[in-house]
């Protein structure tokens, strides 16, 4: 009988000095079932923050290219008064599904009188013009918009003659800036071309891009839509202040 009661105080003992083996793989599996649970709210968190962050850029880039786009919109019929009104250009126009933004640089005046057929031009000074430029020549009857094919000194080469004289004190030229923004649909981006330098891409993930001009009420609307994934479609509108100026003379 006592040798059975120090037994059960050895085997009482012993329970208390450690836990048994099943106790250990269960107290190591909850530990391991909780480890995994936290990665995967973890990784879901990240997930949905790198979602978050991505869909945040693409609306960031969205609004930064239809403010640039509406900077170059409201240059559209600066210092054209002239010219427009005479018809030879337009601020603002749709060409071959794109859409041109036109206005004034800079302005050029004769050296000497000019005849109708010629296409060489002397000018006092031809700083800033380049080969492939466009501008414009006119006076308050009549005027005419030329490339430039070459330059040397203060001459330039037209891209085709003259069809009118020009008086030299009656005349005045412009050096015209051309902007054109349009759709690449295979790369599905929105590119920005100014006068004749390489295109550059201004949004990139773009489905569509879509615009339209009412000359009536000189409202142009601008529209995109980015990939289906980043769930959003951004539209503006503009008034050309310059184009409402020419249309109220």
């Amino acid at each position: 009988m006592e040798f059975n009661k120090k037994r059960a105080e050895k085997r009482h003992q012993h329970r208390e000095k450690g836990i048994s083996l099943v106790e250990s793989l269960l107290s190591l599996s909850l530990f391991f079932l909780l480890f995994f649970s936290s990665l995967q709210f973890f990784g879901f968190a990240r997930n949905s923050f790198f979602k978050l962050k991505e869909t945040e850029t693409a609306r960031e880039g969205a609004l930064l290219a239809l403010e640039k786009m509406k900077i170059d919109l409201l240059q559209g019929g600066l210092g054209l008064l002239g010219p427009s009104e005479l018809g030879l250009c337009k601020g603002i126009e749709e060409k071959n599904l794109n859409l041109s933004i036109l206005s004034k640089e800079k302005d050029f005046h004769l050296l000497d009188n000019i005849a109708a057929g010629q296409a060489q031009i002397f000018l006092e000074t031809t700083q800033g013009m380049k080969k492939g430029r466009e501008i414009s020549i006119f006076d308050s009857k009549k005027g005419e918009i030329k490339g430039i094919s070459s330059l040397k000194g203060n001459s330039i080469t037209l891209d085709s003659p003259l069809n009118y004289s020009f008086l030299k004190e009656e005349t005045r030229i412009i050096l015209l800036k051309r902007t054109m923004l349009f759709f690449d649909a295979k790369k599905q981006i929105i590119r920005r071309k100014v006068n004749n330098s390489p295109s550059q891409p201004l949004l990139e993930e773009v489905v569509s891009f879509q615009f339209s001009y009412s000359e009536a009420s000189n409202l142009l609307n601008l529209r995109l839509c980015l990939k289906p994934e980043k769930e959003k479609t951004y539209e503006i509108s503009v008034f050309p202040k310059n184009m409402a100026l020419a249309s109220f003379r």
